[in-house]
């Protein structure tokens, strides 16, 4: 039944917000501010709509913090270039697979033009696992051992 929901569901069945975004030719300052205005972890950098790069609160910490950059500097330096897309068609088993093999965090979801329509975030899908499987996440038993493979957090 789980498997048969991640395969059917579409990402569009999320209920997904607009993407936060800002032009190509905007400064690192702007891309912070939109970051931090907007609170939703990243902002998408976009060229007549549709994604070119995206700046995740991961990119700031790692590429600009404790760094002499400019923020007058152009986002186009240091934002993650040429993310990959999905459509809102596709199903959610495809997101999950994208993040999990491929170490997406935030993943542009364009329409049929290649327009960006919002940005799929693990946090939306550990959101829609909450929902979907309250009992069998609460019931879960620890797992005291269990390693991360990527450090998190600052």
């Amino acid at each position: 039944m789980v498997e048969e929901i991640f395969q059917t569901d579409p990402i569009s069945s999320l209920g997904l917000p607009s993407p936060v975004s800002i032009g190509r030719d905007a400064s690192v300052g702007a891309a912070l501010a939109a970051v931090q205005q907007h609170g939703q972890g990243y902002v998408l950098v976009v060229e007549n709509g549709k994604p070119v790069g995206i700046m995740s609160e991961r990119e700031v910490l790692m590429r600009i913090v404790a760094r002499d950059v400019k923020y007058a500097e152009n986002v186009d330096t240091y934002m993650s270039h040429a993310p990959e897309t999905l459509t809102s068609k596709e199903p959610i088993a495809t997101a999950i697979r994208m993040m999990n093999e491929g170490g997406e965090r935030n993943i542009p979801i364009v329409d049929g033009s290649g327009r960006a329509v919002a940005v799929l975030r693990t946090i939306d899908i550990i959101r829609f696992l909450a929902e979907a499987f309250p009992a069998q996440l609460l019931n879960l038993p620890p797992r005291p051992h269990q390693m991360i493979a990527d450090s998190e957090g600052a």
